[in-house]
């Protein structure tokens, strides 16, 4: 054993050379594209302001001499300056060669990632619970950072009140994060209501009068079930018969099919 050990501290002396000669190098960012071509192309291409960094500004270590090869991100980013600093691992959402470019894959949760960010959805979905509101995000949306509007099909859950009714038809009336709560604009054509409100889509096809020539949303504006008065629209046509019979349908009878 002893005849030996002059051999293996000669065999250790050679095996150490290189790495202490690597230790001595002074790395270059050229250097790391030689082995890392596609991590350099990404945070050319989507690194905001990591784009800008040299690759030792955050891997100040290689393997085999140095493990610490990925950075605290708190190094550079304080807790004060974030709005989810709370959220663990800044990983778990930003990708550090294309921070804005976000992968939500390694959560298993990601609703409090989303709301850290999106405050107005959380408050709408507390105010007015519905089953959205229970839904994970992800069960709606895409991946972050993906185009705007690249969200689920609302016809991927639900069925339509008609035939030929298309997700942009939905969101006419419901809001995602507030379904229950129905709103709609002036312009919302009546075919819309048709469908839940069969029977008054009926007595306007059949009656002469104007208001079967309006659209719904002339008389019930803005939010759903709201009666707009008929003196917005007529006055008090009838002068001394009016203040004794102030409600126009005890003798008009139903609005949408008016007496003659």
């Amino acid at each position: 054993m002893n005849a030996c050990l002059p051999l293996i501290v000669l065999l250790l002396a050679l095996l150490s050379a290189p790495l202490a000669a690597l230790a001595d190098e002074n790395l270059t960012d050229g250097d790391c594209i030689k082995c890392h071509l596609d991590a350099v192309k990404r945070v050319q291409a989507k690194g905001a302001a990591h784009g800008a960094m040299g690759c030792q500004d955050c891997h100040a270590e290689h393997p085999p001499l140095g493990s610490d090869i990925i950075p605290a991100c708190s190094l550079c980013h304080a807790a004060s300056e974030s709005s989810h600093y709370a959220l663990q691992g800044c990983s778990g959402c930003h990708h550090p060669h294309s921070p804005l470019e976000m992968d939500f894959s390694a959560l298993a949760e990601v609703k409090p990632a989303c709301l850290s960010c999106h405050p107005e959805q959380d408050k709408e979905m507390t105010e007015h619970p519905s089953l959205h509101a229970e839904q994970d995000c992800n069960a709606c949306h895409s991946a972050h950072g993906l185009k705007e509007g690249q969200f689920s099909n609302c016809l991927d859950c639900h069925d339509g009140h008609a035939p030929q009714q298309t997700n942009t038809d939905c969101t006419l009336c419901h809001k995602p994060h507030s379904p229950k709560e129905v709103t709609y604009n002036d312009e919302l054509p009546s075919a819309q209501c048709a469908p839940c409100h069969e029977d008054v889509a009926t007595m306007l096809a059949k009656s002469k009068r104007k208001h079967a020539e309006l659209n719904c949303a002339t008389c019930h504006s803005g939010e759903h079930m709201a009666v707009t008065s008929c003196d917005d629209c007529h006055g008090q046509p009838h002068g001394v018969m009016h203040q004794k019979f102030p409600n126009c349908v005890d003798c008009h009878l139903n609005p949408h099919a008016l007496a003659e």
